[in-house]
């Protein structure tokens, strides 16, 4: 009997199960987090200027200074924490305002420019 509990002290180290027997495989059993972990305060706010700056870097066709995985990883984040109605909105009204530029900018051309346009057209 003392050498069955002496046994099992040996084999429990840490938590982890050792094999009983020489050259027997071990298990590795990974368990959920007993609580999820909570994101900082500032988190939300954080990751929103990095998808915001990594966007209005794509459409104005610069690099983009975060990398594809992080900025993937960090929208994931949030929408598992059920932040994904305020992420899309934010992101919908960032494309919107740069569709909104652009339209104004071609709006901006002189008339003259598009009255010769079909005159250049005909030659």
């Amino acid at each position: 009997m003392a050498e069955d509990i002496q046994h099992n002290q040996k084999s429990n180290f840490n938590g982890l199960t050792k094999p009983a027997k020489a050259g027997a495989s071990k298990k590795l059993i990974i368990k959920n987090f007993k609580d999820r972990p909570k994101l900082t305060d500032s988190y939300t706010e954080d990751t929103w200027l990095k998808l915001r700056d990594a966007v209005g870097a794509i459409q104005n066709s610069t690099s983009i200074q975060y990398n594809l995985e992080e900025l993937y990883q960090a929208v994931e984040n949030l929408c598992s924490y059920k932040v994904s109605p305020m992420l899309y909105k934010q992101l919908r009204q960032v494309c919107e305002d740069h569709v909104r530029a652009q339209i104004h900018q071609f709006r901006e051309y002189p008339s003259s420019v598009c009255v010769c346009l079909p005159a250049v057209l005909h030659r």
